[in-house]
């Protein structure tokens, strides 16, 4: 067996998003992203992309929705992704706009409970 290769210096090895309410976040986040989730105590839980843990959700209602972190999701379907948005409650702040420089695409979303996320591709419009 190998050993594991350790997490580069300097750069963001983990992630976590403040949320109000963890059951609405876990609903949402997973329609949208197929994420699934795993209990890490009271209040938390670990984010699965597949069998792989990329972050976390922690139950902090006494923030304001404004508060904490701002990622960005890389997702292959941008259209796509903003659709599963609004069927799973959410809205689109802005569609898709070009980053510059051969850099891709973003969008913005705001989850049920307030929480602005990110969206990034590097695939163009279908």
């Amino acid at each position: 067996m190998s050993e594991p290769t350790p997490a580069p210096l300097n750069t963001v090895t983990w992630w976590e998003l403040p949320v109000a309410d963890l059951d609405q976040a876990k609903s949402f986040y997973g329609a949208v992203f197929g994420w699934s989730f795993t209990p890490f105590g009271e209040g938390y839980e670990g984010i699965l992309n597949g069998t792989d843990m990329i972050g976390g959700l922690w139950q902090a209602p006494e923030l304001a929705p404004s508060d904490g972190i701002r990622v960005y999701v890389n997702v292959a379907d941008l259209e796509a992704t903003l659709a599963a948005v609004e069927a799973a409650g959410g809205t689109v702040r802005n569609t898709r706009e070009e980053v510059g420089g051969d850099m891709g695409w973003w969008a913005q979303i705001v989850d049920p409970g307030g929480r602005l996320v990110g969206l990034c591709t590097d695939n163009a419009a279908t």
